[in-house]
C-alpha cells in the first residue's frame, strides 16, 4: 500500500479557517471596547470639569449677592447721596397715589383687550 503525501493534505486548513475570522472579530471587540473606555474617559472628565466650574459659579452668585444687597442698604444708599449731593425727602402723603389691590378672582382690566391698537 502506498503511503499518503500529507503535503496535499488539508488537515491544517481546519485551524486557520475558524482561527482567522476569532482573531479578527476578537480584535474589532477590543478595539469597540476600547472606543467606548476613551469615550466614557472623555465624557467624565468633562463632567467634573463642569461641575468644577458650577461650585465656582455658585460663589461668585453668592458674593455678588451680597455685595448688591450691601451696596443697596438704606444706609449705604443715604451716604451715597450725601456724597453726591442729593437731597430726597419722602413724598407727601397727599402725592402719593394708593392701587387698590384686586380680588384673586377678578380678571385684570386693560385699557384695550380685543387685540393691537388700531392705528390712522
Amino acid at each position: 500500500m502506498a503511503r499518503r503525501n500529507r503535503k496535499n493534505g488539508h488537515d491544517g486548513s481546519r485551524v486557520v479557517f475558524w482561527g482567522v475570522p476569532l482573531a479578527a472579530l476578537a480584535a474589532a471587540l477590543g478595539m469597540v471596547y476600547l472606543h467606548l473606555y476613551n469615550t466614557c474617559e472623555r465624557i467624565g472628565r468633562q463632567i467634573k470639569g463642569l461641575e468644577r466650574e458650577k461650585v465656582e459659579l455658585h460663589k461668585r452668585v453668592v458674593n455678588e449677592e451680597h455685595h448688591w444687597g450691601t451696596a443697596s442698604s438704606i444706609r449705604n444708599v443715604e451716604q451715597l447721596m450725601a456724597r453726591h449731593g442729593i437731597v430726597m425727602t419722602w413724598p407727601d402723603p397727599d402725592d402719593i397715589i394708593r392701587v387698590p389691590q384686586r380680588e384673586r378672582g377678578e380678571p385684570a382690566l386693560y385699557a384695550r383687550q380685543g387685540g393691537p391698537t388700531w392705528r390712522d
